[in-house]
């Protein structure tokens, strides 16, 4: 599998930058997943927007699926298949009316198998403030686990279990918010999820700009060691 990072931002991009989304390569299949702000002028340095086999969108937050509301304006030649949450109804209602996408809802426990590809992708609801699914896909001996936005929680750990890598929203430091319900994970609970898990490696996305990324790195890699920040533009094998 390859990965590209289109955006790592969230809840907003630096100057330059883009909000959460990537591009997922396996088996000659080509899946955006998440379309943030910038995304889709990004993933288009990558590949043709009509070579795209799939979109999945983890939720309905404007740093995960604001492009998709401008790629509705694409002349796609055939509608592409999009993966997404029911609600919030507004923003599904308006994805699910256009025509250049062939939207199906998203629920905890959804596998999407792929016999002759050997490929397959299913779903695990998260605690956020909207309904979000983290995504596996497992591929080619491989698995990789994207958690969208989430809480720390077991079930997200456990979903996460033995994934040669794990990317996973690190939206805080631990020392900013002590004992405190937050609507992401701190860099130290992406961390302990990575080792709760067993994960070969964690990538940390969704950083906060205001945020000094060495200081995000070393909580992280005081609890898990084999962790990076994914970069902007870049691809990572996995």
């Amino acid at each position: 599998m390859k990965l590209t990072v289109l955006g790592k931002y969230g809840p907003y991009p630096k100057a330059g930058g883009a909000t959460t989304s990537y591009l997922v390569e396996c088996c000659g299949k080509k899946i955006l997943l998440d379309a943030g702000s910038g995304s889709l002028s990004r993933v288009q340095q990558y590949c043709s927007l009509d070579d795209l086999d799939m979109i999945i969108l983890t939720h309905l937050h404007s740093d995960h699926c604001a492009d998709m509301f401008v790629l509705r304006y694409a002349p796609l030649k055939h509608p592409v298949p999009v993966y997404l949450p029911a609600t919030p109804a507004w923003e599904h209602d308006t994805l699910c009316a256009c025509e250049r996408f062939k939207a199906s809802n998203i629920t905890e426990g959804l596998e999407l198998a792929f016999p002759a590809l050997k490929v397959s992708i299913s779903f695990c609801q998260t605690l956020h403030p909207v309904e979000c699914y983290a995504v596996k896909f497992r591929a080619e001996g491989k698995s990789f686990v994207f958690s969208g936005d989430s809480r720390y929680s077991d079930h997200l750990a456990g979903f996460c279990r033995d994934a040669d890598v794990v990317m996973l929203d690190s939206g805080f430091l631990n020392e900013d918010h002590p004992q405190k319900i937050l609507p992401h994970m701190t860099v130290g609970e992406a961390a302990q999820t990575a080792k709760t898990a067993r994960a070969g490696k964690l990538f940390l996305t969704h950083i906060n700009p205001t945020y000094c990324e060495q200081d995000l790195l070393r909580e992280a890699c005081a609890i898990f060691q084999d962790t990076i920040i994914v970069q902007e533009k870049t691809e990572y094998i996995i």
